[in-house]
């Protein structure tokens, strides 16, 4: 007879992984021993909570799932549901293999007619990075979707804890939620006093992001503030005179693989700025950055060190 997974104990495997990761415990002997629990339970069917708090059931396990943005498509394939997914979002370009699978939507539309001819089990979307109508068309069409909802580096494997829920592996994912879940910590704690940041998300419009973001939290965790933490918008668009205004220390930009080219280039026109007087003009790896995947763990970490160089220029030129 199939065997048929129920997720039933989800709060308890949540608590389980967070003390993992605050007290940075022996990791595999503890989830092995929880999941061979949970391996043992008579099960009915599959239930999971989505990032923005919504029940979704499913009789079996998700086989046939679309991927509604790049990082969703990367966070699947790392947890090993790769061979599930069967349509994705343009840019889906991580890891390899996603880039030979059907592309469905952009940011701006979603291919309802594509998705229908597809027979999903559920699309997994980015809450805010579509248009709530054609999300309802899908709802309409009785198409489950699951949100995934990342704001901090910390929401990063708890939302891939419940993307395994979902499609059945916990087993498989967890060493690998368990060890995002310990770096996190490992990221320097915001030394004082903290560096005033600009991070250029785009050149025109002058774009940035304001604190509701995982860059924000990453960038406090390097000991950087966010200048435009405080503004209503995800991604809002500010004028160079509220940048030079706030005098920054640092100003960031996302690039192919970290590397410096000519998008801060701009800034140096003036020259008597923080950022340009203590080199603090730092290129950050674009896709890992700017998408909330696991590598975005090893991206901030890599911020770190280059936010400390600038600071030690800073108190050396002191």
């Amino acid at each position: 007879m199939r065997r048929r997974l129920l997720v039933s104990n989800r709060t308890s495997f949540c608590r389980l992984l967070c003390a993992l990761a605050l007290t940075l415990a022996p990791l595999h002997s503890t989830l092995s021993a929880a999941q061979a629990a949970s391996d043992a339970w008579s099960v009915t069917d599959v239930m999971v909570t989505d990032d923005t708090g919504q029940e979704l059931h499913f009789n079996q396990a998700p086989q046939r799932i679309i991927a509604l943005s790049p990082s969703i498509t990367e966070n699947l394939f790392a947890i090993g549901a790769g061979s599930r997914v069967v349509g994705v979002s343009s840019y889906s370009d991580y890891p390899q293999e996603a880039k030979n699978l059907p592309i469905i939507s952009d940011y701006q539309n979603i291919d309802l007619e594509a998705i229908v001819k597809l027979k999903p089990d559920v699309v997994v979307a980015w809450q805010g990075g579509q248009s709530p109508a054609q999300l309802n068309a899908l709802k309409q069409l009785n198409i489950p979707i699951f949100y995934q909802h990342i704001h901090t580096l910390a929401d990063i494997p708890l939302s891939l804890m419940r993307l395994s829920q979902m499609i059945g592996n916990q087993r498989e994912a967890a060493p690998l939620i368990a060890r995002a879940y310990a770096q996190i910590p490992l990221l320097a704690q915001a030394p004082q006093p903290s560096l005033n940041a600009f991070y250029q998300v785009w050149p025109r419009p002058l774009m940035t992001i304001n604190g509701n973001s995982w860059i924000s939290d990453a960038l406090a965790r390097c000991g950087a503030r966010n200048l435009f933490a405080d503004l209503p918008v995800t991604a809002p668009t500010v004028n160079v005179e509220d940048v030079l205004t706030r005098q920054p220390d640092l100003i960031l930009s996302a690039t192919p693989r970290g590397q410096a080219d000519d998008s801060l280039d701009f800034w140096r026109t003036w020259p008597h700025i923080p950022a340009i007087t203590h080199n603090g003009l730092i290129y950050t790896e674009g896709d890992a950055m700017n998408r909330s995947t696991l590598r975005t763990l090893a991206a901030s970490e890599r911020l770190c060190r280059q936010i400390a160089q600038v600071r030690t220029t800073l108190v050396t030129n002191k």
